[in-house]
């Protein structure tokens, strides 16, 4: 999963003209910066989930409370990019839909 983050944060990167956006709006971020970033809090949040579960299973003591929040946190931020993901693949068929 990780790895899949990773590869779509590099694709991202490399898809996005951020020179091109950042000469036209110098203070305001990027589209692909934001993108990126929303990406890599995705990614570190399903690293601290992952992490906290293999203590955890090594037989670390954590406060189950602690467990909870970690592990809904990296499953809200991946439910809400795949949300995210399908509103633009969604509009992406959209406009391939429109006439020219």
């Amino acid at each position: 999963m990780v790895n899949a983050v990773t590869n779509l944060l590099n694709s991202a990167t490399a898809l996005t003209g951020s020179s091109v956006a950042e000469a036209k709006t110098p203070k305001a971020p990027s589209f692909g910066n934001m993108l990126s970033s929303a990406i890599e809090s995705v990614a570190n949040n399903q690293r601290a989930a992952e992490a906290t579960t293999m203590k955890v299973a090594a037989g670390e003591q954590i406060p189950m409370n602690e467990i909870v929040s970690i592990v809904g946190k990296a499953e809200l931020t991946l439910e809400t990019m795949l949300a995210v993901r399908d509103k633009a693949v969604e509009a992406y068929q959209e406009i391939q839909r429109m006439p020219i």
